[in-house]
């Protein structure tokens, strides 16, 4: 009978647990989303302010790439980073790991490298990585929680000048949050970043992992970025890494034109890469 009592006092507890546990999870929510309102706002006006740097602006042709490397951490990674990174100009790298020395494994110099961390553990900080041939004008980074696990996603941004134009290109470099229920949390994740594209008036180039598992996520990422100007590049052969039938990967660009897109698939991470040739309208 004292362990029934017992039992009933601990069942007791868990509608109280749980609506605690809900109260926190909305708070953070709506904490995360006023600081990632307050980082866009003072993202934003910076753009296009700083001087450009003497011989750092970027050609009007553009070869760009996007990978998870999954934290570097399988067998031929660098290798395959070496073959696809060889040439391009811009490479947005989601899951990157400040251990593995990424840059190094591309071997080109000089290589700026804007990196924003997310999920870490004592011997290892990861997260969403910026390579660009030339160095840029702007940088500044975005952090937002899963709402239920509470690990980082982050967003690297960084702004280029360009070879005789007034204008700049914005390059924003995005991991996106996954484990939600519903769109509220994606949502409040995108909505800093659509606010410095509708701030920013020249070309521009969203890329990386956005975690479109389901048609209802896509439609949200399609709908807000067509509405900034931005189309989402195609691939001849398709063969972007799915989850429930759906690409995780994604280009989007505005002001620019497509000239070639291709996936390389690879066996030294879960995900494929996508690489373009860009032309800057």
């Amino acid at each position: 009978m004292k362990k029934c009592n017992s039992r009933q006092r601990a069942f007791r507890w868990l509608p109280r647990f749980a609506l605690g546990f809900v109260v926190l999870v909305v708070a953070l929510a709506s904490f995360n989303s006023r600081t990632a309102a307050r980082e866009a706002t003072s993202c934003g006006s910076f753009l296009g302010q700083n001087p450009p740097l003497e011989g750092q602006a970027l050609s009007g042709q553009l070869d760009i790439l996007s990978w998870n490397i999954q934290k570097a951490s399988n067998d031929g990674w660098a290798e395959d980073l070496a073959t696809m990174a060889s040439e391009v100009n811009l490479a947005f790298i989601q899951e990157a790991s400040l251990q593995a020395r990424i840059p190094d494994a591309i071997g080109r110099n000089p290589l700026y490298q804007a990196f924003t961390q997310g999920y870490s553990t004592g011997k290892m900080h990861t997260g969403v990585m910026t390579l660009s041939s030339h160095t840029p004008s702007m940088l500044c980074n975005f952090t937002s929680l899963e709402p239920w696990l509470g690990t980082p996603k982050t967003a690297t941004v960084t702004e280029h000048t360009l070879e005789g134009r007034d204008d700049r290109l914005l390059a924003i470099n995005l991991h996106a949050v996954n484990f939600t229920l519903g769109l509220q949390d994606f949502r409040k994740q995108l909505q800093p970043l659509a606010q410095l594209l509708a701030d920013h008036t020249g070309p521009a180039i969203l890329a990386g992992d956005f975690n479109t598992w389901s048609d209802s996520r896509q439609q949200a990422v399609d709908q807000l970025l067509s509405g900034h100007g931005l189309s989402a590049l195609q691939f001849p052969l398709d063969l972007r890494t799915t989850a429930f039938g759906r690409p995780l990967d994604h280009i989007y660009v505005r002001g620019m034109h497509v000239q070639s897109t291709e996936v390389i698939p690879v066996s030294s991470s879960d995900h494929n890469a996508l690489r373009a040739r860009l032309q800057v309208n």
